[in-house]
């Protein structure tokens, strides 16, 4: 619940500058949900005073265990070209944990914050773009858990790295203003997120396929 009223503020703030363009846009507003395919990449943790620990890492995402894997987006349109804000609440939970590792976790979220541009073509809309990575690590390295009350107003959330992504989706309108969404998307991120006494760094490339609800408003 605390990650959807920020991404909602969030979500406000990026469209701010359309709001004043005219009346000659067109809004869209969309929930949707969820699988992932998360790539095999590396990770990094370091710690003072111990070895880097070094390993291809291996990630699941639970998207219907709570807190589950969701997307709030909010688009504009001008003719065949638009703007989307996108807030996705994704999750990394290491697999392949080294004997150091008892717990490493990004659930409440690794939330990716994007600014993208839209283009309709042949009945599908493709867009593109990036924005930044604001995470929610949960971790216990070498028996040493790292506290959850810090970061941004002590709720453990840190704003991490940067987020590229690209997709394809298509809408199916069975109402006047209603239509159901499918998009396949694939993400390239990078963060840096702090454990106890160090920090880790996390590379996550994965592959989206959504299902979602949307509202055309005017």
């Amino acid at each position: 619940m605390k990650s959807i009223n920020y991404a909602c503020f969030l979500l406000f703030g990026l469209l701010m500058p359309f709001l004043c363009i005219g009346q000659s846009r067109s809004w869209e507003v969309a929930v949707a949900g969820g699988a992932v395919q998360n790539f095999k990449t590396p990770l990094r943790i370091q710690q003072h005073d111990f070895e880097t620990i070094r390993l291809d890492a291996r990630y699941r995402t639970e998207p219907f265990n709570p807190p589950v894997y969701y997307d709030i987006r909010v688009s504009t349109w001008k003719e065949a070209k638009g703007w989307k804000v996108k807030f996705t609440h994704h999750k990394l939970i290491l697999r392949n944990r080294p004997p150091e590792v008892q717990r490493f976790s990004i659930t409440d979220g690794f939330n990716l914050l994007t600014l993208n541009r839209m283009w309709n073509y042949k009945g599908l809309t493709w867009s593109a773009g990036g924005g930044i990575v604001i995470t929610h690590p949960e971790s216990t390295i070498r028996n040493r858990p790292f506290p959850e009350n810090r970061g941004i107003l002590n709720k453990g959330y840190y704003v991490s790295g940067p987020t590229l992504e690209a997709a394809v989706a298509k809408r199916y309108y069975f109402a006047n203003r209603w239509f159901v969404l499918g998009e396949g998307r694939v993400t390239a991120s990078y963060v840096q997120v702090p454990v106890t006494d160090g920090e880790a760094h996390v590379t996550n490339v994965a592959l989206h396929a959504l299902l979602g609800l949307g509202f055309k408003l005017n």
